[in-house]
């Protein structure tokens, strides 16, 4: 029964193929950048509405860019799996914190802050996010933002509501090295 293994192989081809992430439709992201930017906006009064969608729609689109990128699957710790056995180059969620930072960083927003985030630092289930806030808000007080989480389809929400993820500031000693001219322009000057 040498068909055996070929015909287990075919059965699990629609499985793999369903795991698959979909960033979403041109449309649907536009509606999803339109939500976030109400929830970025119900961070505080302050929060002007044209950087708000600015924001919500640059971070839907560029996690859809790193989602045709990554190719990742539905469930991350799959694509985590193979990023880790060398069978993928990138994907980590570190890695995709760390391709959208800059992206958002260079709205060069007024009346909200962002934060590198960490959960569970220094163990296996460690998680990277980016918060934002309202201007001078406490982290704790923002949105997590989450390219990693849904593969591509980018999730976010209220820090105190992500009960999956005790959130904590990233320290500065940890700040990543590829963000560091962005953060610490004095002391990484770019040229």
């Amino acid at each position: 029964m040498s068909f055996l293994p070929s015909l287990r192989s075919l059965l699990l081809i629609p499985l793999f193929l369903a795991s698959c992430a979909n960033p979403g439709t041109p449309e649907k992201r536009q509606e999803q950048a339109r939500r976030m930017s109400q929830d970025l906006q119900k961070l505080a009064p302050t929060v002007n509405a044209r950087e708000a969608d600015k924001l919500a729609l640059t971070a839907i689109e560029e996690s859809a860019k790193m989602s045709a990128d990554f190719k990742p699957f539905v469930h991350p710790w799959m694509n985590n799996g193979l990023v880790n056995m060398g069978l993928r180059k990138r994907g980590l969620c570190y890695q995709w914190r760390d391709d959208l930072f800059p992206h958002l960083f260079r709205l060069n927003l007024k009346t909200m802050d962002l934060h590198l985030v960490v959960s569970r630092a220094d163990t296996v289930r460690q998680h990277h996010g980016i918060v934002v806030t309202a201007k001078g808000q406490r982290y704790e007080d923002g949105l997590v933002v989450d390219p990693w989480r849904n593969g591509g389809r980018l999730w976010w929400g209220l820090m105190k509501d992500d009960k999956s993820h005790p959130w904590k500031l990233l320290p500065w000693e940890k700040t990543p090295m590829v963000l560091r001219p962005l953060l610490m322009p004095d002391l990484y000057p770019t040229r």
